[in-house]
């Protein structure tokens, strides 16, 4: 797990009005230090001070103040394919409210916001040991709700999903998904929004886009080379649905993000 950007008690006033209909991306842990009003993919929610969310990447999520400063915490994180396992066998639930009972998260949140903006030796290994502590304290103290019962495709969901942002550049095609778990592409399509509160297409754009930017930063390639592996046979192409996703074009972004 690798933090990449994070903020301990971040005030706005009680008007504020965040709406992110793409989501974002990477894992973001959200405590909520305030009464706050949160729409998770299609659910509202009204919330008390610490409170905790999970969102995982790309799900479309809004944060409002609820009559009061509203106030955060909050951790944003890539999750490492090393991770998964740990992730996976916290089962801690995603896009729902958990009322925490002390101020445990905060503080290590705190400690990693201080970590984070030093020099120190082995800054990333303290602050993924961090990480690990937060989360694990989260699961200390989720009670699952025994009225919500886990779908019985959602094992096989999760895997595809994992697939998608593991492999951008394969043609993925929903019918042969759909087909693979016996069940109509519709069915396939609902069962994905529900688990994931985010369409399936939309993951696919997301792994390739991220994908893009990870090669662009990260090798010499070509924008054209680039494009062709995340999928695209068309540079045209390649270069709209990237200007849409990060607002730049691909060869802008390098420009301005790539480190001299």
């Amino acid at each position: 797990m690798v933090i990449y950007q994070l903020g301990w008690h971040w005030e706005h006033p009680a008007t504020l009005a965040i709406e992110r209909p793409n989501g974002h991306f990477g894992t973001q842990v959200l405590l909520v230090q305030s009464r706050g009003r949160l729409i998770m993919g299609e659910k509202e929610y009204h919330v008390q001070k610490n409170t905790v969310f999970l969102i995982q990447s790309c799900v479309p999520h809004c944060i409002y103040g609820d009559g009061e400063t509203y106030c955060d915490d909050w951790i944003r994180f890539s999750i490492e394919q090393e991770d998964t396992d740990f992730i996976d066998g916290l089962g801690l639930p995603f896009h729902v409210p958990i009322e925490l009972h002390d101020d445990g998260v905060s503080e290590l949140i705190k400690a990693c916001e201080t970590v984070f903006k030093s020099e120190a030796n082995g800054k990333q290994e303290t602050l993924h040991a961090l990480l690990t502590a937060i989360l694990l304290h989260i699961k200390g103290q989720y009670e699952p709700d025994k009225s919500v019962r886990p779908s019985y495709y959602d094992p096989a969901l999760e895997q595809i999903r994992r697939d998608i942002f593991a492999e951008p550049a394969r043609e993925w095609s929903l019918p042969e998904i759909a087909s693979g778990l016996n069940l109509s592409e519709s069915h396939f399509r609902r069962l994905y929004k529900q688990r994931f509160g985010v369409a399936c297409t939309k993951d696919i754009w997301a792994s390739r886009m991220e994908y893009a930017k990870q090669l662009l930063l990260d090798t010499d390639l070509t924008a054209t080379e680039i494009a062709s592996r995340c999928g695209y046979q068309s540079y045209e192409h390649f270069s709209r649905s990237f200007v849409k996703y990060a607002c730049v074009s691909p060869n802008k972004y390098r420009a301005e993000h790539r480190d001299k």
